[in-house]
């Protein structure tokens, strides 16, 4: 099961929310940090893509995970509006990307890969994938903060 607190219209990211989805999911915070500010979206905002599915919220969760979320009762508006819900679904996307790493050992034996499947967590398209984690890894060694304050709409929690 992928819910971390119950649904409320537009609640921000705050920092707790990602550190529990980072542990919960066994994930770098810093990737989770580096996704959000490569996303730079905010509660309650769609983007659309090029091939009719649109991203939702902080993280930018994908229209198409809708109907996998659905299995764990996870609903659009959870998704796109409930911005510790949002960072919990994308830890999880993301552990389910970097499933390929069992563990952080192999990550740094191999970071081609383990790269490669952090961009996956935006697109399987080489010239896509390549680009994402570039800026990933960019944002993941900046400021935490500054990107968590835009994704949550400003303010400290």
């Amino acid at each position: 099961m992928i819910h971390l607190l119950p649904p409320y219209p537009l609640t921000p990211v705050h920092r707790y929310c990602v550190a529990a989805a980072a542990e919960r999911y066994h994930v770098p915070v810093g990737l989770l940090y580096g996704i959000l500010a490569t996303e730079d979206t905010r509660v309650g905002q769609t983007v659309h893509d090029a091939n009719g599915s649109y991203d939702m919220g902080p993280m930018g969760i994908n229209s198409l995970w809708l109907s996998v979320l659905a299995h764990y009762g996870i609903t659009r508006p959870e998704v796109l509006d409930n911005g510790c819900q949002n960072v919990a679904v994308g830890a999880w996307i993301l552990a389910r990307k970097l499933a390929g790493h069992p563990s952080r050992a192999q990550a740094f034996a191999h970071p081609r890969a383990f790269w490669r499947h952090v961009g996956d967590y935006n697109s399987a398209i080489p010239h896509w994938n390549h680009q994402y984690r570039q800026r990933v890894a960019k944002f993941a060694q900046q400021d935490f903060y500054r990107p968590l304050e835009r994704a949550s709409g400003g303010g400290h929690p």
